[in-house]
C-alpha cells in the first residue's frame, strides 16, 4: 500500500499568486477557500506543475501556456511541494521565468500520467470530462482505452492487436512491413534491370577500345616504343609518368624568370637622366640648410626641452616642421584638457554649495508637512464615510447608534449636526492626502540632492589641487603662444632639411649609375651562354639582345608544355579504362546477383503470406478475448461503482448514467455513455439529453472519483477544484458524506477548494476529525491589488467531547 503523503507546498510569483506563500498540506483532508480570483486553480495547478511539470488544463486551452505562468510583475518565481513516506521526504520542484517552466524534478512518467487522469480534476475540466470520453472512440491512444488497459491488465493484448492490426489488409502490409512490396515488384523489376545492365556493359566495352586506341597514338607521339593493352597498363603509366620532360620545364621557367629580372635591373639603371649640376645643386642645399641650423637650431633645441619637459612620456621627431605640428598638437590637446577639468572643478563648488541650500529647504519643508500631518487624524475618511451612510437612517431626533434624544444635548437638529461633522471630517482626510502626496515629492528631492552632493564630493578636487591644474593651463598656453609664433621658421627649416636630404640621394644615384649599367651588361652575357646562345656582340643593344633570347626560350618552352599536355591526356585514358573496367566488372557481379535475387524474392513472399495468415489468426483470438474481458467489466465492474456514487449524490434522479458495451462479439472498444432508468426498460439517451445541468456536473464527477477507485491506488490523493458548481443542498450534503467515506475508511488525502463561504464552514464542519489519527487543515486565501497574496492556516485535532460524557 502506497502512503504517500502531501506535506508542504511553497508558491512564489505562480499566475495569480504573487509574492511567496507557505500552504502547509500534512492532513487527511485539506479545506481551501479564497474568493472569486484569490489564487485556488492557481494553488492547485502549481501542484500540477511541480509533480507532472506541465498544467494539463491550461495546455487544452492555449499551447503557449508556460509563456503565462509567472506573475506578471515578476522576473522570476518557483513551486516546490514536498512529500513524505514514512520518515522519508522528497521534494518536486518547478523554476518559472518570462520564457516557461523549467521541471527540476518531478514525478515518472506514469505516475505524472495518473496524477493528471485520476487524482486531479480542475475546475474547466468537470464540464468537459463527460465529453471526452464519450468522444473517446476506440483508439488505443484514447483516455478510455488507456483506462481500460490499466484497469484490465490488457497490455499484452493490446500490444498484440495493434502489432497484429495491419495485416487484415495488404495495403497496410506492404506499407509497414519493409520489403513486401519490394519482393511484389522483384520479378518484374529483374528482367528491366538485367537488360538494362547488359546494354550498359556493352557501353563500356566499346569505351574501354576507344581508350586504349587513343592511348597508342599518344605513346607514338611521345616516341614510347611500349606496347598498349588493358594487361601493361600499369608499365604505360610510369613511361609516361618519367619526370624527365617536367625538371626540363621547370629549369626552362627559371632561366625566363631570371631574364625577366635582368631586364627590369637595365631598365631601372637606365631609367633616370642626370644632368651636371646634380653636385653644385647639392652643395648649396647643404650651405643653405647649415646656416638656418647656426641661426635657429638653439631655439628648435630649446623648444624640445621645455616641451618634453611639461609634457610625460612625448616623443618629438628631429624634422624641424614636423617638431612644430607635433608639439602643437599635443599641448593643445593637453592644454583643452585639463582647461575642462579646471572648469568642471569650479562647476562642482557652485553646484554643492547651491545643493545643500537646497536640501535645507527640503528637509524644513517635509517638517513642516510631518507636523500638519500629525494634526490631522488618519482615520477622518472612513469616519467620514461612516456617518455619511448614517444619515439615511437619522428621522428625528434619537441617535440610530444610542438611542439617546439629541435636543437633551443641543439646540441643534440632530441631522444637521451629523452633516456637519460629515463635511469636516471629509474635508480634513482630502488635505491629508495631499499633505501625503507632497512628502512623497519632497522626500525624493531630498534624495536626489543627497546622491547629488555625494556625487560633488567623490569627484571634486581638493583647492591645493585646483590651484596646480590652474598653473598648468597658464604654462601650457604661454608654450602654444611662443610655439606657434615660431611656426614660419620652423617650417623654412623643415623645407631646407628636406631638400639637403634630397640633393645628397641624387647625387649618390648618379655615381652609381655607370657602374650598373656595365655590370647588367656583363650578367645578361654570362646568362646568353650559360642558355647555348651567343652573348652580346659588340654595338648589341640591350633591347636587341633581349629579344633575341626571348624568343629562344619561348620555342623550347612551347615544346616542353606540348609534351607535358601529351603525357597529363595519357594518364587521364588510363584513369577512365582502369574505371570503366571496375564498372564492367561490377556489371558482370550485379547481374549475378540480380538473378539470385529473383529467387530469393519469389520464397520470401511465399514464406511472407504464411506469416500473415497466422497473425490474422492470433489476432481474431486475442479480439475475442479482450472483447469479452471488456463487456464484463465495463458492464459490471466500472457502471457499478459509478451508479453507487452518484446515486449517493443525486438519490432523487431516475436516470443514472453509464457505459454501454455492445453484446455482440466487436473487434473494436466502442463503448457508449447513456443513461439507464432506476425502473429498468430501455435505454435512455445521453447524459447531456436527459440530466439537469446540476446532475450533469454530479455524473462528471462522479465518473472521475469512479475511475479514481476502480484503478490500483498508485497515489493516494484526490484533489478537486471546486466541484460543488450547481449543486442544490441535498447534493451537497451527500459530497460531504462521500468525501468523508474517501477520506476516513478508503485512506485517501482529499484536498478541495471552493470559493462559497457559507459551503467552506460547511464542509469544514461536516469533514472535522473523527478520531485520533484524524486531521483537517483550512487554507485562507486573499490578495489586494497591490500587496502579495496571502494564506492562511489552520490545523483542527481531534478533541475528545468531554461535556457530553459529563452529563451522562
Amino acid at each position: 500500500m502506497n502512503d504517500i503523503l502531501l506535506k508542504s507546498l511553497d508558491v512564489t510569483n505562480f499566475r495569480s499568486i504573487r509574492g511567496h506563500i507557505h500552504a502547509p498540506l500534512d492532513a487527511k483532508v485539506v479545506l481551501v477557500h479564497g474568493e472569486n480570483g484569490a489564487g485556488k486553480t492557481s494553488l492547485l495547478s502549481s501542484i500540477e506543475l511541480a509533480l507532472t511539470g506541465r498544467v494539463q488544463s491550461l495546455e487544452r486551452a492555449d499551447q503557449g501556456y508556460a509563456r503565462q505562468l509567472l506573475h506578471r510583475s515578476s522576473v522570476e518565481g518557483n513551486v516546490l511541494l514536498r512529500t513524505a513516506l514514512g520518515a522519508t521526504e522528497r521534494d518536486y520542484e518547478s523554476l518559472l521565468t518570462d520564457a516557461g517552466a523549467n521541471s527540476v524534478a518531478a514525478l515518472d512518467a506514469e505516475q505524472a500520467k495518473f496524477f493528471r487522469e485520476r487524482s486531479f480534476l480542475p475546475q474547466s475540466l468537470l464540464g468537459q470530462l463527460l465529453q471526452i470520453y464519450q468522444d473517446a472512440g476506440s483508439e488505443a491512444s484514447s483516455p478510455l482505452s488507456q483506462f481500460v488497459g490499466k484497469l484490465l491488465g490488457l497490455d499484452r493484448l493490446d500490444a498484440l492487436e495493434a502489432g497484429l492490426k495491419p495485416l487484415a489488409d495488404v495495403r497496410n502490409v506492404r506499407k509497414t512491413v519493409d520489403g513486401w512490396l519490394a519482393a511484389e515488384n522483384e520479378k518484374s523489376r529483374l528482367d528491366r534491370l538485367l537488360s538494362d545492365q547488359r546494354t550498359a556493359r556493352n557501353g563500356v566495352v566499346q569505351q574501354i577500345a576507344t581508350a586504349l586506341n587513343e592511348l597508342r597514338t599518344l605513346c607514338t607521339e611521345l616516341g614510347l616504343t611500349i606496347e598498349v593493352s588493358e594487361e601493361t597498363l600499369d608499365a604505360v603509366g610510369a613511361a609516361l609518368n618519367d619526370d624527365s620532360d617536367t625538371k626540363s620545364f621547370d629549369t626552362l621557367t627559371d632561366q625566363q624568370r631570371r631574364l625577366g629580372a635582368i631586364q627590369r635591373e637595365i631598365s631601372a639603371a637606365g631609367s633616370t637622366n642626370y644632368g651636371s649640376g646634380e653636385n653644385a645643386a647639392a652643395n648649396e642645399a647643404s650651405e643653405a640648410y647649415a646656416r638656418w641650423e647656426a641661426e635657429h637650431g638653439g631655439k628648435a633645441s630649446d623648444i624640445r626641452a621645455r616641451v618634453e619637459a611639461l609634457l610625460v612620456d612625448v616623443s618629438l621627431p628631429s624634422d624641424p616642421e614636423q617638431l612644430l605640428d607635433a608639439a602643437l598638437a599635443r599641448l593643445r590637446t593637453e592644454h583643452k584638457q585639463a582647461s575642462d577639468r579646471a572648469d568642471q572643478a569650479r562647476t562642482d563648488f557652485e553646484r554643492e554649495v547651491a545643493a545643500q541650500s537646497e536640501r535645507d529647504v527640503a528637509q524644513r519643508q517635509r517638517d513642516t508637512i510631518d507636523q500638519e500631518v500629525g494634526r490631522l487624524s488618519s482615520t477622518a475618511g472612513s469616519l467620514g464615510s461612516v456617518l455619511a451612510e448614517l444619515t439615511s437612517f437619522i428621522t428625528d431626533e434619537t441617535c440610530p447608534v444610542c438611542d439617546r434624544d439629541f435636543s437633551e444635548v443641543g439646540k441643534v437638529p440632530l441631522s444637521e449636526h451629523v452633516h456637519h461633522k460629515v463635511r469636516t471630517l471629509s474635508a480634513s482626510a482630502e488635505r491629508l492626502l495631499v499633505l501625503g502626496r507632497t512628502r512623497g515629492e519632497v522626500q525624493v528631492t531630498i534624495e536626489r540632492l543627497d546622491r547629488e552632493i555625494e556625487a560633488i564630493a567623490a569627484r571634486k578636487p581638493d583647492a591645493e589641487a585646483l590651484a596646480a591644474l590652474d598653473r598648468r593651463v597658464a604654462l601650457l598656453g604661454a608654450l602654444i603662444s611662443e610655439v606657434d609664433g615660431l611656426g614660419e621658421v620652423f617650417r623654412d627649416g623643415g623645407r631646407l632639411r628636406a631638400a639637403d636630404v634630397a640633393a645628397r640621394r641624387l647625387v649618390s644615384t648618379a655615381q652609381s649609375r655607370n657602374v650598373a649599367l656595365s655590370a647588367a651588361r656583363e650578367t645578361l652575357s654570362d646568362f646568353a651562354r650559360s642558355i647555348g646562345a651567343e652573348g652580346l656582340a659588340e654595338g648589341e643593344t640591350f633591347s636587341a639582345g633581349m629579344a633575341r633570347l626571348e624568343a629562344l626560350l619561348s620555342a623550347q618552352s612551347t615544346v616542353l608544355e606540348n609534351r607535358l599536355s601529351l603525357r597529363r591526356r595519357g594518364g587521364d585514358h588510363i584513369a577512365s579504362i582502369r574505371s570503366a573496367a571496375a564498372r564492367r566488372k561490377v556489371s558482370d557481379d550485379r547481374i549475378t546477383e540480380d538473378f539470385a535475387s529473383f529467387q530469393r524474392a519469389e520464397e520470401a513472399l511465399e514464406r511472407a503470406q504464411k506469416l500473415r495468415d497466422q497473425g490474422n489468426a492470433i489476432r481474431g483470438a486475442v479480439d475475442t478475448v479482450r472483447s469479452a474481458i471488456i463487456r464484463r467489466e465495463f458492464n459490471d465492474r466500472l457502471n457499478h461503482v459509478w451508479r453507487d456514487l452518484f446515486v449517493r449524490l443525486a438519490p432523487g434522479e431516475p436516470f443514472v448514467p453509464a457505459f454501454r458495451i455492445p453484446d455482440a462479439s466487436t473487434q473494436k472498444l466502442q463503448p457508449k455513455l447513456i443513461t439507464e432508468h432506476r425502473d429498468g426498460g430501455s435505454a435512455g439517451g445521453t447524459p447531456g439529453a436527459m440530466l439537469s445541468s446540476g446532475n450533469l456536473n454530479t455524473a462528471a464527477l462522479t465518473l472521475f472519483i469512479a475511475l479514481h477507485l476502480a484503478v490500483p491506488k498508485d497515489l493516494p490523493w484526490l484533489i478537486l477544484d471546486d466541484p460543488v458548481q450547481s449543486m442544490d443542498d441535498v447534493h451537497i450534503a451527500h459530497f460531504a458524506a462521500l468525501l468523508r467515506t474517501l477520506s476516513k475508511e478508503h485512506g485517501r488525502q482529499v484536498m478541495i477548494a471552493v470559493h462559497d463561504r457559507q459551503l467552506f464552514e460547511y464542509l469544514k464542519l461536516e469533514l472535522s476529525p473523527a478520531f485520533p489519527d484524524d486531521s483537517l487543515l483550512t487554507l485562507e486565501l486573499s490578495r489586494g491589488p497591490r500587496r502579495d497574496s496571502i494564506c492562511v492556516p489552520r490545523r483542527f485535532v481531534f478533541k475528545e467531547e468531554t461535556a457530553l460524557l459529563a452529563a451522562a
